[in-house]
């Protein structure tokens, strides 16, 4: 027998039968995906808010918060399905992702229902459609059905995706756990027709321990490293003042500090990291926080203790933590929210405290000028580290501010002014900045 005739030649229908099978497989995998994949959003994008949106939700805020803040006790919420919207439209705008996301929800009495459209930005126009169901178990707010694209979650799966709150309170997360705390202390939710109420046991430590934790879960193993560093170098500059100088102007530390983030940049380092960094530890020692509470327990130890000594910027110490405390957020968050809360902060104080104040407001200018051009691309992170670490003087980039008017009440600030969102304020606002702009640091960026 001729071997060269005993070739094997594969069956045709073999073949065909396993290109089948794998064709059944892949689209038994890809279904569920593709039932998630919408063509329409369940919700259309809505543009930014406008000025007297704005206005509206700053209100909102100012509302919302107790006379006195600082005190521990009940505390009741109310908003209407409007309120609630606007809200949301505020948050989506501060988080940078109202281009592709869009939200809604809708009251109805015992419930609120919720839904979510995201654009993946794919050449056709693809969304993946969020469609959930929250009611009132036992005075707590509970996800009672979702819903993605086409593609209902079963009860089993939806209990997964939300732990009860006990489970949360035992979470090895920190952050979860301080969380589930600020749960904890919501109660007596009702879903109205009209509005959601929910009382809430405000607790001054709680929600400062949560936004220790927030900043914390917010930074890098190799942040905390650069942190620690800064830390060591305000250090330095502190162990080395007198007993005798009660308190320093705050370019002692700005232009150290941002010497060793340029030296370290000149080295490789990332400067826009650098920056960051620094702002961060600056507020903490200006503030008089533990370098604890920024970097946690594990990395603390590893830090050298810093003593204590007052900053001022123009012989003020309130004006130094306002500039630091909002370059700080402007890091971490970005300029809209900073500047958002440094105008209701002021609004807060016309309503109850000491009044609206012009030269406050300038510092958290100044202090978002300042975060904003140090983390905004590379070159100007550099030029900001080799203009701040050649500071002679606080006024090369603070104006002065003994002639404002300060200590304005709520009523006097609406007749100057109307409100936030008035041109006349506009124009108060463009002035302060302009002069920012025109000082030595920030002059040409």
């Amino acid at each position: 027998m001729n071997r060269r005739n005993l070739r094997i030649t594969p069956r045709r229908g073999a073949g065909l039968q396993r290109f089948r099978l794998w064709l059944l497989a892949a689209g038994a995998l890809a279904a569920p995906v593709l039932l998630c994949l919408q063509f329409t959003p369940l919700v259309e994008t809505r543009p930014q808010l406008s000025r007297a949106e704005a206005v509206r939700v700053e209100g909102l805020l100012l509302d919302s918060v107790p006379r006195t803040p600082g005190v521990a006790g009940p505390h009741e919420f109310a908003w209407n399905q409007e309120e609630l919207n606007l809200l949301g439209r505020h948050l989506l705008s501060l988080s940078r992702m109202s281009p592709t996301l869009a939200a809604e929800v809708n009251l109805r009495e015992g419930e609120l229902g919720f839904e979510i459209s995201r654009a993946l930005g794919s050449v056709l126009p693809m969304y993946v459609n969020l469609r959930g169901i929250i009611t009132q178990v036992e005075g707590q707010p509970a996800l009672s059905g979702l819903r993605i694209g086409y593609l209902p979650l079963p009860r089993l799966l939806v209990n997964r995706l939300t732990p009860s709150l006990t489970e949360a309170l035992e979470s090895d997360s920190p952050l979860q756990a301080e969380a589930a705390r600020l749960l904890a202390n919501v109660e007596n939710v009702h879903f109205g027709s009209a509005e959601i109420r929910f009382n809430v046991q405000w607790d001054p430590e709680l929600l400062a321990r949560a936004g220790d934790q927030a900043r914390q879960w917010l930074i890098s193993e190799t942040d905390r490293e650069r942190i620690l560093e800064y830390h060591a170098v305000i250090s330095e500059v502190a162990g080395a003042i007198p007993e005798s100088e009660r308190a320093i102007p705050l370019g002692r530390l700005l232009a150290p500090l941002f010497g060793e983030a340029e030296r370290k940049s000149l080295q490789g380092s990332d400067p826009i990291a650098e920056n960051q960094a620094l702002l961060q530890t600056l507020a903490a020692y200006v503030n008089g926080e533990d370098i604890e509470q920024l970097v946690g327990p594990e990395a603390a130890p590893g830090a050298p203790a810093a003593k204590f000594v007052e900053v001022r910027l123009q012989r003020r110490q309130d004006l130094a933590q306002h500039l630091t405390s909002i370059a700080a957020i402007t890091v971490a968050l970005g300029p809209d929210l900073a500047l958002m809360l440094s105008t209701a902060k002021e609004s807060y104080d016309a309503r109850h405290r000491s009044g609206f104040s012009f030269s406050d407001l300038t510092a958290n200018s100044v202090g978002v000028t300042l975060a904003r051009l140090a983390t905004r691309d590379r070159e100007s992170a550099l030029e900001i580290q080799r203009r701040m670490s050649d500071l002679r003087s606080d006024s090369e980039y603070m104006p002065e501010v003994g002639g404002n008017r300060d200590g304005i009440s709520a009523d006097d600030f609406s007749e100057l002014y109307r409100d936030t969102g008035s041109a006349e304020y506009r124009q108060r606002l463009a002035e302060i900045q302009h002069l920012i702009e025109s000082s030595r640091v920030f002059a040409g960026l």
